[in-house]
């Protein structure tokens, strides 16, 4: 991203920390680190390795400015979005691409090579993966009730739709991998 007047594309990633910028503003780096080292979201980037270099790309573009805190022999400096930069988040928010229709899946994927699994294997695939997401519902739940974002309950609602439809995608299937166990045994 390169400092001109055009609007930058941002990619995913730099739309969600740029809007966290726009949100929390002012806010440091580290407050950054921390907010997105609490997200039950895996994907977001919790390294600070890549947190760091994505701000100071925003700044030499022109999306975000900083200030230097008053009093602070750290060099601590506080972030606030320009107007360059809230076009640029109002364009990321407006788009919708084919890619943001059907996630990749990782589950999905790995089904597809069940085949090599024994029948136990799967069937303890299955539980651990319904256990992990059970979990993941109450991580979400907490954390839920632990921030205040723009349009929260409709934000909150589609990740917990999420979680509960892949755990009822696991139950079916469970329920078709023990329907196809029992007919095998009686085979």
């Amino acid at each position: 991203m390169a400092a001109s007047d055009e609007i930058p594309i941002l990619s995913e990633n730099e739309g969600a920390l740029l809007d966290v910028v726009r949100r929390n503003q002012p806010i440091t780096g580290y407050q950054i680190a921390q907010g997105y080292g609490k997200s039950p979201v895996a994907a977001f980037n919790k390294s600070k390795g890549q947190i760091y270099p994505m701000i100071r790309r925003f700044n030499k573009a022109g999306l975000i400015e900083g200030s230097y805190v008053e009093g602070d022999g750290r060099g601590t400096e506080v972030w606030n979005c320009t107007e360059k930069g809230l076009e640029a988040l109002r364009h990321w928010a407006r788009q919708i691409l084919d890619a943001h229709l059907l996630l990749e899946d990782p589950l999905r994927t790995r089904l597809m090579a069940f085949d090599l699994l024994t029948e136990k294997e799967r069937f303890d695939w299955i539980m651990d993966a319904k256990a992990k997401v059970a979990r993941k519902i109450q991580e979400v739940e907490a954390y839920n009730s632990e921030v205040d974002v723009p349009f929260q309950q409709f934000v909150y609602d589609n990740a917990i739709s999420a979680l509960r439809m892949r755990m009822d995608w696991l139950d079916r299937l469970l329920f078709a991998h023990t329907k196809t166990e029992t007919s095998a045994d009686k085979g």
